[in-house]
């Protein structure tokens, strides 16, 4: 008769399953071309967005610096990207600003992801009228486009940078809010939750200690895919005037730019927008990689 296994055995056994588990979907996400590629392609973005100001020829063109000799020239040596319509070199422009997209990116991410994984959570685990009226909280968020009311807050806080982070942020938290509850619900049951009950652990500490953390997989992968669109909606307030003001080198305000010069200064519009869909291809394809990676419904 197979002797049965104690309580440290089955945690270790546990623990194995998991780490092969996590070598498979690396090597999944290692062996597959795209996943690799958007890797590579966010690995260069960062380095750009540090080692900026030494690579870009112009950088003083970041900082409001003009030149009326040099205005609206096409790609050449001199300029690879082009001038604008006040001589400014478009490549340093972008150059300067993808430190600003990246930035943008992680604060709007982090902040809608703290928000959304608490009001979730809580929600979840304390169920009954808690649930009810955090939900509806989160409906009331959702019934509105998304765009919409990032444009509605930020034009009611004033236009800047900040602001149009932390008005995407108040639109973005209802998706982790949504998500994190659904794992929530389906965690609390579980064994180490009826376990950490028993000792008398405090139910903040249950679901902060204990059950979040074994939902933390599907939420990395969220941030992950969702990196990419507080870009793009970042881009799209600059767009229309609400986001960083000139001279600060933001890709949607450069694109509103060149919005009245195209198709005949193609070039103003054109290696701004090109530079977006870099940054939010790249995260899509992390993204894709990651979920082979960590979530486990993809292990299968």
């Amino acid at each position: 008769m197979a002797r049965a296994l104690s309580s440290k055995e089955l945690r270790q056994k546990a623990r194995e399953v998991q780490w092969e588990a996590f070598q498979r979907g690396l090597y999944r996400f290692r062996s597959n071309a795209l996943s690799m590629i958007g890797l590579s392609s966010l690995i260069i973005l960062i380095l750009i967005a540090f080692a900026a100001p030494y690579i870009a020829p112009y950088p003083e063109d970041a900082r409001g610096k003009t030149h009326v000799t040099e205005r609206l020239k096409p790609p050449s040596q001199e300029h690879l990207f082009g001038t604008d319509k006040i001589g400014r070199d478009i490549f340093s422009r972008v150059i300067m600003g993808t430190g600003l997209a990246l930035k943008v990116g992680i604060v709007i991410i982090f902040l809608a992801s703290i928000i959304g994984v608490t009001m979730g959570g809580v929600a979840a685990y304390a169920g009954g009228w808690v649930d009810d009226l955090l939900m509806r909280i989160t409906d009331i968020f959702l019934t509105v486009p998304g765009l919409v009311l990032a444009i509605a807050i930020t034009a009611a806080l004033g236009k800047g940078i900040t602001n149009v982070m932390i008005g995407i942020s108040l639109v973005w938290w209802p998706g982790f809010a949504r998500l994190t509850r659904s794992l929530v619900l389906s965690l609390k049951e579980e064994a180490f939750v009826e376990a950490a009950d028993g000792i008398g652990s405090s139910h903040a500490r249950i679901l902060f200690r204990h059950i979040l953390p074994n939902a933390l997989s599907p939420i990395i992968v969220k941030m992950s895919t969702d990196f990419g669109f507080a870009v793009l909606t970042a881009a799209a307030l600059g767009f229309i005037g609400l986001g960083a003001q000139p001279p600060t080198p933001e890709w949607g305000a450069m694109i509103n730019d060149g919005r009245e010069r195209f198709p005949t200064e193609w070039w103003i519009a054109t290696f701004p927008g090109l530079a977006i869909f870099v940054m939010v291809f790249s995260w899509n394809l992390l993204g894709d990689g990651l979920r082979d990676v960590l979530d486990p419904r993809s292990r299968r």
